[in-house]
């Protein structure tokens, strides 16, 4: 089975309660969510709207990449993601990051995700989780990625307690990001 790396994220209306729909949704596709990383507050990078709530979770799935592809889209619909015009404000935005170590290139999916080594709201979740995980394509750990990031964005990671439930157990207990601490 594939680890699968999945960014989320949200920046319309109660983002922590979307947070936690799209866990619960996911978890009962039969996907069995192995770890979330904490939860961060960051500003809109080409979106519109506030600022965002994102994290990255990882887990084992034997569904196909497509077919993931497709719950991940349902759970956003189930969630009222419009999808009206590109970079409109979103309820909910479930991105495949990576899926193993394959390269998938058709036509409206692409993993990994094109833009994740630009973006400091992926990169700095991710390494919370795996932050010695190498991109197939660029041949970096994501540390390495996000220490070469040029222009990072502000992440502020939300104290534990002040995000939904389902994630105050899943945290580590220090403040310090594992990937800070090597």
């Amino acid at each position: 089975m594939p680890k699968v790396f999945v960014g989320v994220g949200s920046n319309l209306g109660d983002r922590a309660s979307y947070l936690e729909f799209a866990q619960k949704e996911l978890l009962s596709c039969g996907v069995t969510v192995a770890e979330y990383s904490p939860v961060y507050e960051t500003e809109p990078v080409e979106a519109e709207g506030g600022p965002f709530l994102n994290a990255v979770w990882s887990f084992d799935t034997q569904l196909a990449a497509p077919v993931l592809l497709e719950k991940l889209q349902q759970i956003e619909a189930k969630a009222n993601r419009q999808r009206n015009k590109l970079h409109e404000a979103r309820t909910l935005d479930l991105d495949i990051l990576f899926y193993g170590d394959q390269v998938i290139h058709e036509p409206g999916f692409v993993v990994p995700h094109p833009k994740l080594h630009e973006r400091a709201f992926v990169l700095v979740p991710f390494c919370d989780l795996a932050p010695e995980w190498m991109h197939p394509v660029l041949g970096r750990t994501m540390k390495q990625l996000l220490e070469e990031l040029h222009s990072p964005h502000g992440v502020r990671r939300i104290p534990r307690g002040c995000v939904a439930e389902a994630y105050s157990a899943k945290q580590s207990p220090n403040t310090i990001p594992r990937w800070q601490d090597s």
